[in-house]
């Protein structure tokens, strides 16, 4: 199972960390402009010495890229914050298995929010894949691998949720039910029209995780 889950956490709570001790040192000015250079600054070193491992240099390559095109704009202060408090909710209490019974909740939880959902069909053996559901929001999960992806009652490989119409809503509500999301594309997947998530057994994921619009980070006075 990858790491990728806990190394995330590393690199954006030292960064974080590293910001904070200049802060309290007096050698930065805690303001947006000087802490979103600090932390460029912080990332391209990490990239130039490889402190990190390898599973995140994806990350830290596209925060390089936003912060040099983007400058202030890039927001990489409250990028940070939010992914140290995202993953932190999941995981600062240990690890959860996921389960059939919490799958099944949080499909419930979508129909009564007026999603068409439906687990009836083969959507993960290589084939081109359509189906009309009543709405303009449906999810939809593999026949297969609503068998194949557990054993017991526990999620132990990564499953496949397709979505089609409010991708925003699907995160959040899935995050509310306890699931961590990884998005793999928007539209274009093996089913027509609807974009790919992975589940992945205890959350723990292989690539950074969506992050509702809605999640606020709650910072100590």
């Amino acid at each position: 199972m990858s790491d990728y889950y806990a190394e995330i956490q590393n690199v954006v709570n030292s960064a974080l960390n590293e910001l904070k001790q200049e802060h309290m040192s007096g050698k930065a000015v805690n303001a947006p402009v000087a802490n979103n250079l600090f932390l460029l600054r912080w990332v391209t070193k990490a990239i130039k010495t490889q402190r990190f491992s390898t599973l995140t240099s994806g990350d830290l390559i596209r925060w390089q890229k936003m912060g040099r095109s983007k400058g202030n704009n890039a927001a990489l202060l409250p990028t940070f914050e939010r992914i140290s408090a995202f993953y932190g909710q999941f995981f600062d209490k240990g690890e959860q298995e996921l389960t059939d019974a919490m799958i099944e909740q949080f499909l419930e939880v979508m129909e009564n929010s007026d999603w068409g959902v439906t687990t009836s069909e083969v959507l993960t053996d290589g084939s081109k894949v359509q189906f009309y559901t009543d709405g303009n929001n449906s999810l939809a999960l593999c026949a297969n691998q609503c068998d194949d992806c557990f054993e017991g009652e526990h999620l132990v490989k990564p499953m496949s949720w397709f979505v089609r119409g409010n991708h925003a809503e699907f995160i959040e509500l899935a995050s509310k039910a306890g699931f961590m999301v990884h998005k793999i594309t928007d539209y274009k997947s093996k089913v027509k029209y609807h974009g790919e998530y992975l589940v992945f057994p205890m959350n723990k994921g292989s690539q950074l995780a969506e992050i509702p619009l809605s999640f606020q980070v709650n910072k100590e006075s």
